[in-house]
C-alpha cells in the first residue's frame, strides 16, 4: 500500500477538484488542521492531508493563511490570547472549538484588542499580505510592481494572464507600478491592466505612483506621479482621470470632485506624519492609527492648530513633542489608554 502513495499523490495533482467558494475551502482547511492537531492523527491522516494539500493551489493558499493566523495569535498579549491558544493542546474538542473561532472571524477578544476595523473582517485576517497596528510592509509583486502597506492594512493580490489585481481590504497602500519603477522598457511593457479594487470601485494605474486609503466605505486616492482612472461600482458611466498632484474621494455610488492633494500626504512612507495647520483632534486621530489601545483628544483642546512633523513609528515621542509645543498635557491611565487634555 505504501508503494502506491506517490502515484496517488501524482494523480491528485493531475486531477484537480472543481472550483469551490473560498468559504468552503477554508472550512476544509480548518477540519484538516483540527484533525492533525487532535493528538489522534495517524500516518494515513497525514498522507490524506498531503493529497488534499497538493490537489489545488487554493488548498495551499488556505492552509498558509491558517498557519499565518496561528502565528499572529501567538503575538497577542497572554491574557487575551490564552483561551484561543489552548487550541494548540492535544485535545480534539479544544482544537475544534479554538480554531473554529479563528476560522469564523469570531476571535472577539483579539479583534477588540487589535482594534481591527469592521471593514476588513475575517477577510483581512486571511489576506495575502497584512500589517498590524504601527507596522509597515514592503511587497514586491511578480510583475515588478511594488506595494508599501501602511498600518492596519490588508490586501489580496491576483495575477492572471489578463490582469494584475490588488484588492485593498482595509488600510492604506502606496503603489509603484513596474513601469514607474523603470523595470520595463516600452518594448517590454506589461499590457495587462494594473487595478486596485476597494469596496467603492476600481482604480486603474496609467503607469504611475499613487496612494489608496480606505476609511469605512469611502476610498481616498492621491496621485503622486502620472495618472489613474477611477470608476465607482454603482456610478454608471461616471469615470475620471486623476492626475499627479490631485486627490479624490469616492464611494460606490459617487465620485467627488478632484481637489489639490496635500503634498505631504505620502510622508508616512518615510516614517513621518507631516501636517500644516491641522486641528489637534485630527492629528491625534491620525496618530491613533499607529498606536495600540485608545488615544483620544479632549474637546477642550481639539481645535488647537498644529503644524509639524511627527514620527509614526514612535507615537510616545510624537505626543511628547506636541506636549512641549502646545498648551496640552498627556494623561495616561495605562500605555493603552492615553488622552491629550488642557494644562
Amino acid at each position: 500500500m505504501r508503494t502506491q502513495q506517490p502515484e496517488l499523490a501524482a494523480n491528485a495533482r493531475d486531477i484537480r477538484p472543481p472550483a469551490r467558494t473560498e468559504l468552503e475551502v477554508r472550512k476544509e482547511a480548518v477540519a484538516w488542521y483540527a484533525r492533525l492537531c487532535s493528538g489522534d492523527a495517524l500516518e494515513a491522516d497525514e498522507a490524506a492531508w498531503q493529497r488534499w494539500h497538493q490537489q489545488h493551489p487554493d488548498h495551499q493558499r488556505a492552509w498558509q493563511r491558517l498557519e499565518s493566523i496561528q502565528a499572529t495569535l501567538r503575538r497577542v498579549p497572554g491574557p487575551i490570547a490564552a483561551s484561543t491558544l489552548r487550541a494548540a493542546r492535544p485535545d480534539r474538542r479544544n482544537v475544534l472549538r479554538g480554531i473554529g473561532v479563528v476560522a469564523s472571524g469570531g476571535a472577539l477578544a483579539y479583534l477588540s484588542w487589535q482594534a481591527t476595523d469592521v471593514q476588513g473582517g475575517w477577510r483581512s485576517w486571511l489576506a495575502d499580505h497584512r500589517t498590524g497596528t504601527g507596522e509597515q510592509q514592503s511587497v514586491e509583486l511578480a510583475d515588478g510592481s511594488k506595494l508599501l502597506l501602511n498600518t492596519r492594512t490588508s490586501v489580496d493580490v491576483a495575477m492572471s494572464a489578463s490582469s494584475r489585481l490588488v484588492r485593498l481590504r482595509e488600510g492604506e497602500i502606496l503603489v509603484e507600478t513596474a513601469k514607474h519603477r523603470g523595470l520595463r522598457t516600452a518594448a517590454q511593457a506589461d499590457t495587462r491592466p494594473f487595478v486596485v479594487e476597494t469596496e467603492g470601485g476600481r482604480i486603474v494605474a496609467l503607469g504611475t505612483r499613487f496612494t489608496v486609503r480606505r476609511d469605512g466605505d469611502r476610498t481616498a486616492v492621491t496621485v503622486l506621479e502620472d495618472a489613474v482612472e477611477i470608476r465607482a461600482f454603482e456610478a454608471s458611466g461616471q469615470a475620471i482621470v486623476l492626475r499627479a498632484g490631485q486627490q479624490v474621494d469616492f464611494v460606490r455610488g459617487r465620485i467627488d470632485a478632484p481637489r489639490p492633494a496635500d503634498p505631504a500626504s505620502a510622508e508616512w512612507a518615510q516614517g513621518s506624519l507631516v501636517v500644516n495647520d491641522w486641528r489637534l483632534g485630527d492629528v491625534v486621530a491620525e496618530l491613533s492609527r499607529y498606536r495600540r489601545g485608545r488615544l483620544a483628544c479632549d474637546p477642550a483642546v481639539e481645535d488647537i492648530r498644529v503644524s509639524g512633523a511627527f514620527p509614526v513609528q514612535d507615537t510616545d515621542k510624537a505626543l511628547a513633542v506636541i506636549a512641549r509645543s502646545f498648551p496640552v498635557r498627556v494623561s495616561a491611565m495605562t500605555r493603552y489608554w492615553v488622552t491629550l487634555g488642557p494644562l
